[in-house]
Parts: structure tokens; sequence; C-alpha cells
């Protein structure tokens, strides 16, 4: 099978077949255990992509907090956005490496590739930024944010690849899911048409429950007058 990233190795997948994905990414990444529970607990391919994408999300999200802090505190900081963006990677290579196992198996994955191909190019666009504007301590950090770019690029890449791929290796579901959306649209056409329906039925019951009450009300105050003139 066609290997769809450069940065995943022959090793990489090998160990992936032979241990569970959390484990390896607990070993490279230095989950914690919260992260770690939430990728045992995505056992659907897509699900798993969108974790992976949400724990790298929470990297970045730190390295701004750091890079946010004051010119004087930046200058020390270097050190600890370069262990983010290790992290970043690491995580960044486990998504590669998951992609490419399911990939190699034939596993549906479209909504969580349609899902990194929306939220990817987000995280890049903010390593892009970082690179443009490093400010102090950026020294530490420049081959980490190099490879984090790199990196993250080939995600995309291959990404874009592999679900091209999978829309032709699951027509069926395409064709599936067209016909759900054509049954999802009779079904509700038939139950506007059931809600007109009643409301007209409502509607007309309405009336002649207003024309009964009218009826009583005429004959309630003839039987007054009746009364009134009998007295």
């Amino acid at each position: 099978m066609k290997n769809l990233y450069r940065a995943v190795q022959s090793s990489l997948i090998v160990y992936l077949l032979l241990a569970p994905p959390w484990a390896h990414a607990r070993q490279r990444a230095d989950l914690n255990s919260e992260e770690v529970g939430e990728l045992r607990n995505a056992q659907d391919p897509s699900k798993r992509i969108s974790v992976y994408l949400s724990i790298a999300q929470t990297r970045l999200y730190r390295v701004e907090g750091l890079r946010n802090t004051s010119p004087e505190a930046q200058a020390n900081i270097g050190w600890q956005v370069n262990e983010l963006l290790g992290q970043y990677i690491s995580i960044d290579s486990e998504l590669k490496g998951w992609i490419q196992d399911q990939y190699d198996h034939k596993r549906d994955m479209r909504s969580g590739l349609r899902h990194l191909l929306k939220v990817a190019p987000g995280q890049l666009q903010f390593l892009e930024h970082i690179r443009s504007s490093p400010g102090p301590g950026a020294s530490a950090y420049s081959e980490s944010l190099r490879d984090a770019i790199a990196n993250m690029n080939d995600t995309i890449n291959g990404a874009t690849e592999a679900l091209a791929a999978q829309e032709k290796m699951f027509p069926e579901m395409k064709r599936e899911s067209k016909a759900e959306a054509r049954a999802l649209k009779k079904e509700r056409k038939e139950e506007a048409k059931r809600n007109k329906e009643e409301e007209k039925l409502n509607k007309k019951e309405a009336e002649r429950n207003k024309k009964e009450r009218e009826l009583r009300e005429r004959q309630q105050k003839k039987n007054n007058a009746n009364n009134f003139g009998e007295n």
C-alpha cells in the first residue's frame, strides 16, 4: 500500500500494528491521563483523528499563552515552547501513523479526514505566524518550529490524498448516503403534509366549536329573556 506520508517510517507502522496506538502516543507525546483516556475511547477511525487534532491544539494554546507574556518573561520561555512544539510534532506523527494504518486496512475515515482538512490549516497558520514574528527566546525553538511546520504540511497533503482515494474506494457508501438523503427529504415532505392536514382539521374543529359556543350563548340569552318575561 502506498505511503501517504514521508515522515511515517515503516518501523512506526509496525509498532502501531503491534501495540495500542494510545500506548505509543503516551510514550512519545507525554500525554496526560485524560488524553490517554480520550484516545483509548476513540475506537472509530474518524473519531480518533479528531481527538489527535484536539490534543495537538492544546499544545498550541499553551505556546500562545507563553508568547503572550511580557517581553522580559518571553526571553526565558524558549525551552518551554521548544518542549511544547516537540510534543506537538510527536502527536502529529501519531496522527499520521493512525491515518496510514487505517488507509492500509481500507477503513472508512472520510469524516475524520474532512475534519482534519478543516482544522489543520488553522494550526499551520498559527505556526507560520510564530515564524514570521518570532519574539524573544525564539532561537531555542526555531528548529522545532521548522519541523512542526514541515510535518503539518505533510499531514495536510497526505490527508488530502487519502480522502480523494477513499471517496473512490467507497462509492457504495456515497450512493447509500444519497439514498438516505432522498429518504429523509421524502419523510420530511410527508411530515409537512401531515402537519398541514392536521392544522386544517384543527382549524375546522376550532370553527365548529366556536359556532357551537355561539349557538349555546344565543340559546342561553333566549332562555334568559323568556324567563324574565314570565316573571
